[in-house]
């Protein structure tokens, strides 16, 4: 009898064993579905600000910026005594944005007065009005009134004498929700001595996403993710009442390394620390390096700072390494480490699946790695989403084909919180929707076939819950209305896109820019050449011997489905095509296998194949080597398609791709006299495994390549290594800017008579042509700023005299770029020169030269002939610095003549910049010398050169300094501190670094502009600017950014915050926000 009990257990069969385990599937299931459906709806905490003026009982400016643009709510409440404080001509009672900014009026409230009438103008719309007269003689009660929520907007004048209504209109109300005001802060010309008794202006500020799970809610999801994890325990008891017991998940010696596994580590590695910056990684640690003062993951350079969510729960995993550091190697940590998972994801689950003859193939492997290296490279090499998304889609394929090899429901049950979390990343993600999608016919089959056995609700409630599971984290904070409504503004922001225009998409693919860019098309382009190579060989032979048809039609449908649900994402940008890299392995493996003998004996379908090959990669060619901004410096072919000995690659591997066809139609037509030569057991050239092994060299070698050119200066590998030895600040270290370029100025020599000429002597020197008067009329006011005011709403003249909109030449001087003082810098042009326009300037003292002195510097404009980037030549006028040396007598000999280089390829004011080591020795005077030999006329204008000590952008700012960091350059800018959104506040600026010219017009100024509620929308508003001279060490002609000083249009103090706490349900909206672009 003893012997039967302790056998007992053992034999009871395994359905009877795991039986309870389908009530616990169920229930559970059941419970972390019904949690994660509720969550959006449960209620939150609200941290409020209000925002009230005057404030610390007087009357003054001050600045608070809202990130949202508009309040909920604002309140106004003036009483119209005050009115007798302004002057007789009028003056501003309050206005919301300052008034020498570019759209006081268009987008802010002003409430004046002028000699006649009292105004409350709302965004360029005359809400009401009153005659001064009849406000002065009102009764103590009469008040200037305005209210303006998201369901209307409201002016009046209460209180006023009999008959003021007859020839005014003294209230108005608009239902209009976008009339809301923008508010950088509260400006009034009433003197700080105005009493403060019935002034009462009250804003609340739009801080709907600043929430945090309520108890409730945070009981809700812990409990939800319990019993989700609960439910997919039992639904693996469930899966084991099949009798067959532990199922291994990886294949037996998945640890032991091959050559090709090496070769990759290797490859990612060396990228990580060489790689270049994708387009949007400033983007993205900007918006993880916030979190930490927004309390949200917040879309800080466009739509009105509303979150991210649902979607980029990987940035919180750059918030949490920013903790620590925000060094660019540790930044990159996250995409290594998806490189390398989803390697170890391809060539151990994926490759093993696709059969026999792929799994046993070196060449298949090898054409594996080529294909995903050759499309992660350039494309998923940094912060944005896509590395995170090709794993999770992998991982969706792996579990969807082993559940169907199994016909166990469990890793159906992990492929859909993996496919949700590839959405949760990005838009992009629903490629792995596809993955679901191409083996739903074959899920659908196992579910109908044990629901005799298991029950329907224990197999489909873990699966449900899992889906679902993602809303925990996506509603974690914020609530269902209030995503709704980020939503609704980013569709009004955009950019949104058409399902139907995503040939746009491949037409960025081939235009000669960054986004075409060669080392971009030939991984799209190759993968797409063998996706159409395995489905014409598996139309034709149904079932390949050593070929698992069923996974291999399954990765094809998975592709084919990518191409159309990427249609379906709001934006059509070729760095999505990144998301190709997992399933673009699979699919090059059973290319490279199906193209090699014997599964292709056919010599001539091999030389066809060999052909395309080349004609893809002459395409490819076509293009120049480019990446984002800094990411290209050094890079040979930067500007161009690759060429050797003058020869366009291009259009040697298209005369190859020719001659290969037309080889392989010899073949063709030789069948009909000769039987045509096959391999049926022989070796092959495994052509796709090269060509895309010897591309991934390219790429390797192209970027070290820069990288050398680079030395002594500013590249990803000098940065990165820098980092690795705890200097951490990248560019910063390596930009040089003149903090004072007046001091910076030099002095002129003494003449050899011993007299000492003024520095307008010193400039006019010996000149035919030139004079003070001979500046050309573009040049005033100047805009020497690349600037962001771009649209013609926005007329902000950025450099001017103290400031002044419109500046008067005879009275304020000429308007100096950079911070010249017209007192103390004489200025010189030939505009309304006829026949030669020469100079010669006197001698000037050049002092010092010392490591902190590496450039003379001459502010210019008009066309100058200079040396550009990369030795390439500019035409214009004839200018150069001539090197002397200066004895003790006074007398001054000529040592030779530096042509000038210069950085921007316009005419407007810039730097030309002569480097001090390139002085002949013996140099201690200079000269500038314009000596045209044929009349021109370009008109140029001069300034007096200038040898400024220099500070490196990381001494001068440091880590406190808050600067405006477009998202181009925010990541090479790791230690800068960023303007911070706090409560539904901007911090105030002191600076703003943008990058090159072209990249601050086409991309900084329109994405972060106004229009689309970015944060240019505020600084533009508050902020007059002028740019900084700024150098990037070691390349002197090269345009790497702008450094610009911010000074404010009216002079204010940060305002006091009040800040507050409020429980939201989930349906609470307090009105939509404003966001219509006018």
């Amino acid at each position: 009898m003893t012997s039967d009990n302790s056998t007992a257990p053992a034999t009871v069969p395994p359905e009877q064993r795991y039986g309870k385990w389908r009530i616990v599937a169920a229930v559970a299931g059941l419970i972390g579905f019904v949690l994660a459906i509720l969550t959006p709806f449960l209620p939150v905490k609200e941290t409020t600000t209000e925002v009230h003026w005057p404030q610390n009982g007087r009357v003054s400016n001050v600045d608070a910026p809202l990130v949202a643009y508009t309040p909920i709510r604002l309140d106004v409440s003036l009483p119209c005594s005050v009115v007798d404080a302004l002057p007789a001509a009028g003056g501003t009672l309050l206005r919301t944005l300052p008034e020498d900014g570019p759209r006081p009026g268009l987008q802010g409230l002003v409430i004046r007065a002028d000699a006649k009438n009292v105004i409350i103008a709302d965004r360029d719309v005359a809400l009401a009005t009153a005659s001064r007269a009849d406000v002065g003689r009102a009764a103590a009660g009469c008040a200037i009134r305005f209210v303006s929520t998201p369901e209307a907007t409201t002016a009046e004048f209460i209180g006023m004498p009999a008959g003021a209504q007859t020839s005014n209109q003294l209230s108005n109300t608009v239902a209009d929700p976008n009339l809301r005001p923008q508010i950088t802060g509260f400006y009034t010309d009433l003197p700080a001595t105005t009493p403060v008794a019935g002034i009462d202006v009250k804003t609340q500020v739009d801080t709907r996403f600043n929430t945090t799970p309520s108890t409730i809610k945070l009981i809700a999801i812990i409990v939800g993710i319990a019993s989700t994890i609960l439910a997919l325990v039992a639904l693996g008891f469930v899966d084991m009442r099949d009798g067959r017991g532990h199922i291994r998940f990886m294949p037996r010696g998945w640890l032991r390394p091959r050559p090709v596994d090496f070769t990759v580590i290797g490859v990612l590695g060396i990228w990580w620390l060489i790689g270049p910056n994708t387009s949007d990684d400033g983007y993205q640690i900007t918006m993880a390096t916030q979190t930490k003062f927004s309390g949200y993951m917040i879309n800080y350079f466009r739509s009105f700072g509303v979150p991210e969510n649902p979607v980029g729960w990987n940035d919180y995993l750059f918030t949490a390494i920013s903790h620590v550091t925000t060094a660019a190697p540790a930044m990159r940590l996250p995409g290594l480490v998806f490189g390398l998972l989803t390697w170890l994801v391809i060539s151990r689950e994926m490759i093993p699946r696709l059969g026999r003859a792929v799994r046993n193939n070196p060449a298949a492997l090898w054409a594996a790695a080529g294909g995903f290296l050759l499309i992660w490279l350039p494309l998923n090499n940094g912060l944005r989403p896509e590395p995170a998304v090709v794993f999770f889609s992998l991982l969706t394929w792996v579990s969807v084909e082993r559940a169907i090899a199994t016909g166990r429901l469990l890793p159906v049950a992990i492929a859909v919180p993996c496919a949700a979390l590839c959405v949760g990343a990005a838009p992009g993600g629903l490629i792995a929707v596809a993955a679901l999608l191409a083996a739903s016919r074959q899920i659908i089959t196992r579910i109908v076939k044990r629901r005799g056995r298991d029950g329907l609700l224990p197999l489909i409630a873990p699966i449900l819950a899992s889906g679902m599971a993602y809303l925990f984290y996506a509603f974690f904070t914020p609530t269902a209305a209030a995503l709704r409504e980020a939503i609704t503004v980013k569709g009004v922001t955009g950019p949104t896109l058409e399902w139907y225009e995503e040939g746009v998409r491949y037409y960025y693919l081939m235009l000669e820019t960054e986004d075409g860019s060669l080392v971009r098309r030939i991984g799209v382009l190759t993968a797409f050449l063998c996706l159409l190579t395995v489905l014409v060989y598996m139309l034709r032979r149904k079932r390949p011997a050593g070929i698992s048809a069923g996974p291999v039609w399954r990765l094809m449908a998975v592709f084919f489905a990518t191409v159309v649900l990427l249609a379906f994402t709001p934006t059509k940008w070729t760095h999505h095509l990144g998301l190709f890299a997992g399933y673009a392995a699979g699919i090059a493996a059973v290319a490279a296998t199906l193209t090699m003998a014997p599964m292709m004996r056919s010599k001539r379908n091999r030389v066809f194949f060999a052909s395309a090959v080349l004609f893809v990669t002459a395409i490819s060619f076509a293009a120049r080597v480019g990446y984002y901004w800094v990411g290209t410096y050094g890079i040979p072919w930067n500007t161009m398609p690759p060429q050797l000995f003058g020869l366009e690659l291009s259009w040697v591997l298209f005369f190859a791709s020719v001659l290969t066809a037309l080889y392989g139609l010899w073949l063709h037509y030789r069948r009909d006299y000769a039987p045509e030569p096959t391999k049926k057991g022989g070796r092959t050239l495994p052509t796709l495994a090269i060509l895309t092994m010897l591309m991934v060299l390219f790429d390797v070698s192209t970027m070290a390549k820069g990288a050398y050119a680079q030395r002594g200066s500013f590249s990803w590998t000098a940065s990165n290594l820098r980092a690795l030895q705890g200097k951490t600040c990248s560019m910063a270290d390596y930009v040089l800017m003149e903090t004072d370029p007046n001091a910076g100025q030099l002095k002129p020599a003494p003449r050899p008579d011993g007299s000492v000429p003024t520095a307008a002597q010193a400039l006019a020197g010996r000149s035919t042509g030139f004079s003070p008067t001979g500046i050309p009329g573009w040049l005033s006011p100047v805009k020497s700023n690349p600037g962001h005011n771009t649209d013609v709403t926005n007329s902000d003249v950025p450099e001017t005299v103290g400031g002044k909109r419109n500046p008067d030449p005879k009275t304020d001087g000429v308007p100096l770029p950079f911070g010249l003082n017209p007192a103390t810098t004489p200025v010189l042009g030939s505009s309304g020169a006829t026949g030669l326009a020469n100079l010669t300037t006197d001698w000037y003292a050049l002092g010092t030269v010392d490591e902190s002195t590496p450039l003379v510097t001459l502010s210019v404009a008009g066309p100058v002939a200079a040396t550009g980037l990369n030795g390439v030549a500019r035409d214009g006028r004839t200018l150069f610095l001539e090197a002397g040396h200066r004895a003790a007598n006074g007398a001054v000999q000529p040592l030779g003549r530096l042509a000038p280089l210069d950085a921007w390829t316009n005419n407007n004011w810039r730097n030309l910049r002569f480097p001090t080591a390139d002085l002949p020795r013996g140099t201690n005077t200079v000269r500038v010398v314009i000596d045209d030999k044929v009349p021109s006329p370009d008109a140029i204008v001069v300034t007096p050169p200038r040898m400024t000590p220099m500070k490196t952008l990381q001494e001068f700012l440091g880590r406190d300094t808050v600067v405006a960091l477009d998202f181009m350059v925010a990541f090479a800018f790791p230690c800068q501190h960023q303007v911070r959104a706090v409560n539904g506040v901007f911090e105030r600026p002191e600076y703003r670094i943008s990058p090159d010219y072209m990249a601050t017009i086409l991309t900084s100024n329109t994405w972060q502009g106004w229009k689309t509620g970015g944060p240019l929308g505020v600084t533009d508003a508050m902020y007059h600017e002028q740019i900084v001279p700024t150098y990037l060490k070691g390349k002197w002609a090269m345009d790497w950014g702008t450094l610009t000083r911010f000074t404010p249009w009216t002079p204010a103090e940060p305002a006091q915050l009040q800040l507050g706490t409020a429980t939201r349900s989930g349906w609470y909206t307090p009105g939509p926000m404003r966001s219509a672009p006018y």
